[in-house]
């Protein structure tokens, strides 16, 4: 029976998208520490396409043969469901839309009963064997197999008298892109990489609601009580540039370290790129470090979400250089200069910046102004004024061009290196 009350159909992905984590994975986890390595490592396998959809659930529930249904209850019973669901949920039937979830990995009962929790309209697992409530390690229905989510939708909207161009899908992994790429609108939501490099949207937040301003539902009320001050955070963009900032500044510590310690500040410095560089390839596949992590998902830009973002490694090689190559002075100055001229452009540049540079119109003078201000004070802490001038006035020109994130490196080095040929040391 078709129901024309129903504008709109939003599929929710379950695993990674509403719960943190993947089912599989919980279980594994109650399974033992052997059974959980190899199910991480089939998952990673899945994850860079090296298995099938069918092979990854086919060999992990044999793996579980023997798990009984109540300890799978408990297991899914205890996963963290992201912030938000059911009043997000509840939010978007209210509007008209069908909501339902479909997993590959959670399944079918454990599926259908988070749907009833979630107030979502149905629920679609995989199915799996059971016998005597004990797992047989047997996987079957249309969620097993790669086309299963997209036969399933294409069932739904049939019902309900919609086409692909009536459908939201909110994904995070490469199962996921067959219906993404139909879908009139995809969501990535803690999303995998290749996913997160074709989604329209992302939600890296943990909080499902954001979905709400993305269908722009703003005259509700409890959309509203949800996001106070949400839609001005992410139209703005200050919160991050200013924690973004704060963490650029701390670089300054670098020449304070160095001086009492210097070759153990080198090692940290060699040794921080590395672990964020680690950070960071968790971060786009869906993942957090731990800190540092939900550190960088608060202070990224919008156009970093995709990627990996470059400007934390930029900015400590451009230290380590300094240090390495320079005099301390001359070190102390250009780190000191890069850490708040870098800053001093961005602020003003956002806040009153009406005067667009000619050859890069992403900056303003009146940012780059403020950048050879700021640069000047910072270069009469250690310099005389004429070579404190030059010194500014050389690297606020570097901060104007359009180098992105790759400023952090060339401003202290080219710098320092001017200095250098000055004659100063």
């Amino acid at each position: 029976m078709i129901n024309s009350s129903i504008k709109k159909l939003v599929v929710m992905d379950v695993d990674g998208v509403l719960f943190k984590g993947h089912f599989i994975l919980h279980l594994a986890r109650h399974a033992g520490a052997l059974i959980y390595i190899q199910t991480a490592l089939l998952c990673f396998l899945f994850n860079i396409n090296k298995i099938s959809i069918r092979e990854l659930l086919t060999r992990v529930y044999a793996r579980f043969k023997g798990i009984t249904l109540e300890q799978a209850k408990k297991v899914y019973q205890n996963i963290t469901v992201i912030k938000h669901a059911r009043e997000t949920i509840q939010m978007l039937r209210n509007h008209g839309y069908q909501v339902v979830l479909i997993s590959s990995g959670v399944p079918d009962f454990f599926v259908k009963d988070l749907a009833a929790n979630l107030s979502a309209n149905n629920g679609y697992g995989v199915g799996i064997g059971t016998n005597n409530s004990i797992l047989t390690g047997e996987v079957f229905g249309h969620l097993s197999q790669s086309t299963g989510k997209k036969e399933i939708i294409e069932d739904l909207l049939h019902e309900n008298n919609l086409a692909w161009k009536d459908t939201i899908v909110l994904v995070d992994d490469r199962n996921n892109l067959n219906i993404m790429h139909k879908a009139s609108i995809n969501i990535g939501v803690n999303a995998h990489y290749a996913v997160r490099q074709q989604a329209q949207y992302l939600i890296d937040s943990g909080n499902i609601a954001e979905v709400l301003d993305i269908l722009n539902i703003a005259d509700a009320d409890t959309y509203k009580t949800l996001f106070a001050g949400m839609r001005k955070q992410y139209t703005h963009s200050w919160y991050q540039e200013i924690r973004r900032k704060l963490l650029h500044i701390l670089i300054v510590c670098v020449p304070i370290f160095s001086s009492l310690v210097y070759h153990a500040t080198l090692t940290v410095l060699f040794a921080l790129p590395i672990i964020y560089l680690i950070s960071e390839c968790l971060r786009i596949n869906g993942y957090s470090f731990p800190m540092l992590g939900s550190v960088t998902k608060s202070s990224i830009r919008r156009m970093e979400e995709r990627g990996i973002a470059f400007g934390p490694v930029t900015l400590i090689f451009g230290a380590i250089l300094s240090l390495m190559f320079f005099p301390p002075v001359i070190a102390s100055t250009v780190i000191m200069i890069v850490a708040f001229a870098d800053t001093a452009a961005t602020i003003v540049g956002r806040s009153m910046g009406n005067h667009r540079i000619f050859y890069n119109k992403k900056k303003s003078w009146e940012g780059t102004i403020a950048a050879w201000i700021v640069a000047f004070l910072c270069g009469c802490i250690y310099l005389p004024v004429s070579y404190a001038l030059l010194a500014a006035s050389f690297s606020s020109i570097i901060e104007s061009l359009p180098l992105k994130s790759l400023d952090n490196l060339i401003i202290p080095v080219s710098t320092g290196i001017l200095l250098m040929c000055l004659g100063y040391s």
